[in-house]
């Protein structure tokens, strides 16, 4: 039990690198056309949703508590697969497909949030916090990405960081702590 444990926090770590990773990158060095940023976003998002539907399976414990690990997952693989082929059925991937993402992601943490909150656990409000600033990355997505006429995978690559600090933060929540 103790190295599925083990396991399932070091699939975490790796899906957490591969959210980060090419976001940085993105940051860094932007790519060429959008197209080549969308293949990018999509193929990290299906990526990073498959490394933690595996991280759930291997940790049974995940199975009997509230977490927001496997609702992420299924998010992050639904907008991946959406990013990956709107433009092959001529749909333009815009700021509202990354808006509803984290707005999606912001619902399932505050639900997560209020489950923990009444479990006891005292790092309840992590997982509030983080939900606080996916909707905020959704307002900024819906409302000030297009108004303010910035680019929007760098503000892309920013959220897919957060989430990756999100995925790593997951067993840090339920760690108890030393008092």
């Amino acid at each position: 039990m103790k190295l599925s444990a083990n396991l399932g926090r070091r699939l975490l770590y790796l899906a957490a690198i591969v959210l980060a990773g090419p976001a940085i990158f993105i940051l860094v060095h932007p790519l060429g056309s959008a197209r080549d940023h969308e293949l990018l976003i999509g193929g990290i998002l299906v990526a990073a949703a498959a490394i933690c539907f595996v991280s759930f399976g291997m940790n049974r414990r995940m199975y009997f508590r509230p977490g927001w690990i496997l609702q992420c997952a299924y998010f992050m693989a639904i907008y991946g697969l959406i990013i990956l082929l709107l433009p092959f059925i001529d749909f333009e991937v815009n700021e509202t497909v990354y808006a509803f993402l984290a707005l999606f992601l912001a619902a399932v943490q505050f639900s997560a949030a209020i489950q923990l909150r009444a479990l006891e656990i005292k790092r309840w409000w992590w997982v509030l916090a983080f939900g606080a600033v996916n909707t905020l990355f959704g307002i900024y997505f819906l409302k000030l990405c297009s108004v303010l006429n910035l680019s929007e995978y760098p503000s892309v690559a920013v959220l897919l960081i957060f989430t990756g600090v999100t995925v790593v933060l997951e067993p840090w929540v339920y760690a108890k702590r030393r008092e």
